[in-house]
């Protein structure tokens, strides 16, 4: 799969619905018990995959890097159980998936920059 940047993208995009209608679904109740999940799915789920989407368009030599696969499926994988844990974490449930989840999105954001700091110095 070379197209990681529209996948990324694609993938930003539906988080971003998704944590506008949480967003607006706590506004409408007035209970904003869920203000941590819906700042995490802006910025975990919204805000990193775009931006992992826009820099694999600008250095095209990150959807050829060796770790791109691992980059991308760590990532896309880790984001919905850490969010997924952390709406269990904040209603008083079980908070091992939100530990999971994030070491997972934190080796995700790890291998990213690594790529970006191989991907800089070969340029």
């Amino acid at each position: 799969m070379k197209s990681y940047d529209s996948n990324f993208i694609a993938i930003g995009a539906l988080w971003l619905v998704v944590g506008m209608l949480l967003g607006i679904g706590m506004g409408a109740s007035h209970d904003f018990t869920l203000a941590p999940l819906h700042a995490h799915i802006n910025l975990i789920g919204f805000v990193c995959h775009s931006i992992f989407g826009l820099a694999y368009r600008s250095w095209p030599g990150l959807k050829t890097s060796a770790l791109a696969p691992y980059q991308f499926w760590i990532f896309v994988i880790a984001a919905p159980i850490t969010l997924l844990g952390l709406y269990f974490t904040v209603t008083g449930g079980p908070e091992l998936p939100t530990i999971v989840g994030s070491i997972a999105i934190l080796i995700g954001a790890v291998l990213f920059a690594v790529m970006i700091w191989m991907e800089r110095m070969r340029s």
